[in-house]
Parts: C-alpha cells; sequence; structure tokens
C-alpha cells in the first residue's frame, strides 16, 4: 500500500513534512526544561507529571503493576547529594555519580559485596578514585511480584579522577570506560555515571517511579532539565536494565 492511500484511524491525510504512513506503536517520551539557568524543584515535579501522562505511551505485563520501564534524567543534584550521602564531595563536576544495578538479595548475600570490590578495583586501573557508595533508599511495596523477583540491589557510586585534572565533560569519558567495562567484566549495569547528569529508572509503570524511588519527592531533587520515558517493550522481554533507553 502506498503511503498516499494510507489512511491510519484518527489521524490526518498527508501534507507538508507529515506522512501517516510513519505513524507507529511506540514508548513515550517528554522533556521539561527552563531558560531561567537556575534549577528548581518545578521541573523535577513537571517532569514526573509529565511521565504519569505518558502512561497510555507504556505498557504493563500479565500483573498490572509490573511495568515495562520507566524513568527519569535530571541533572546531577549537587547540593542534595552532599546532603543525603555519606561522601565528601570535591566540587560540582569535579566527580562523577551514578546508579548502578548490583546484584540482588536472590543472587546471594555476597554478591553485591563482590561486585562492588571489582568496580572498584577496574576504577583504579582506569586512574579514578572511588569517592565512596551511597545505599539509595527504595520502596517496593506497590510493584509487582514479576518486577520484584528480578530487582537489583541499588547503590549510587561517586569517583574522581585520580590525578584531579578531569571534570565535566572530560571526566564523562572516562567514568564511560569504568562503566562500559563493568557491564562486560562484571556483569553490573549503571543507569548514568556522569558529572553532569543523572538517571532514576527502572521495571515499574509511570506512576511507581516516583514512590519506588523517594529521592525523587525530596524538595531538595532539583534540575534545569528533566527527561523522562515510558517503556513499551516491543521487541525486548521487559527487565529492570532496558527499563529506559537514555
Amino acid at each position: 500500500m502506498s503511503s498516499e492511500n494510507y489512511q491510519p484511524l484518527a489521524a490526518p491525510g498527508r501534507q507538508g513534512l507529515y506522512d501517516p504512513a510513519n505513524e507507529h506503536d511506540a514508548c513515550g517520551v517528554a522533556f521539561v526544561a527552563t531558560l531561567r539557568g537556575t534549577p528548581g524543584r518545578d521541573i523535577v515535579r513537571s517532569g514526573l507529571t509529565a511521565l504519569e501522562n505518558l502512561d497510555h505511551r507504556g505498557a504493563v505485563g500479565a500483573e498490572e503493576n509490573t511495568g515495562d520501564g520507566a524513568g527519569i534524567l535530571t541533572q546531577v543534584p549537587d547540593a542534595f547529594l552532599r546532603e543525603v550521602a555519606d561522601v565528601e564531595l570535591p566540587a560540582p563536576g569535579a566527580y562523577a555519580v551514578g546508579l548502578a544495578f548490583l546484584p540482588g538479595p536472590q543472587s546471594g548475600a555476597e554478591a553485591a559485596e563482590d561486585a562492588v570490590s571489582r568496580i572498584e578495583a577496574i576504577a583504579a586501573e582506569e586512574g579514578l578514585d572511588v569517592l565512596g557508595w551511597r545505599e539509595v533508599p527504595t520502596d517496593d511495596s506497590m510493584i509487582g511480584p514479576m518486577a520484584r523477583s528480578a530487582m537489583p540491589t541499588f547503590r549510587q557510586l561517586f569517583v574522581a579522577d585520580g590525578a584531579g585534572r578531569r571534570t565535566g565533560l572530560d571526566l564523562d569519558r572516562q567514568a564511560y570506560r569504568l562503566r562500559k567495562r563493568t557491564e562486560h567484566e562484571v556483569d553490573v549495569y549503571f543507569a548514568s555515571l556522569s558529572a553532569r547528569t543523572l538517571i532514576y529508572k527502572g521495571m515499574l509503570t509511570t506512576t511507581q517511579l516516583e514512590p519506588f524511588f523517594p529521592d525523587l519527592s525530596d524538595e531538595r531533587m532539583v534540575s534545569q532539565i528533566a527527561l523522562v520515558h515510558s517503556r513499551f517493550s516491543t521487541n525486548t522481554f521487559p527487565s529492570w536494565s532496558l527499563a529506559q533507553p537514555f
């Protein structure tokens, strides 16, 4: 069927750069930002509201409380992290932070600690100083048995350039090597590891993300940007690591 004759339900006809033949099912994405030059709680809140309104773009499994995935990307909330993490942090931009999906309880009591040791060894090889780890608070009371059975252990890793020279994008490049080596050599996934942005995500529905990660409800969690995603798992099985393609 040619694009000229294709007319999906409720779609307008072909016009300008628009062609109804390109209509297809997909995930939902929204972006909120401010031009005022200062981070705010309102941007994070607007992002989370947009995510909840993308519920129709995501999917759930046989269990209504097991979602295909949802998440949010913000700027690194430096002031918040300095207050909640028992870590001595250098200046903003001089450290990278990221959410690690360590082995969960189903993998055994020692699996997470073994992974931490191996990650720290790789960090040293990459010229990065491990400043510390933070246990990320979670509330899994609302998620389904399928999501809970595969749930990892959540910790945030803080690293800095061992030589004290790299910051910002240069530090991100250095941290990227640690993140990718960790995925391949330790089988541990990082949702992000950056001096500039931070991601919270999971095998969750759009309304579960904020209550699952109480950090997101904290008034100190501020940003100038918020990028959110609601996943419809069309060609892969849902999983915690694939919950969001940032």
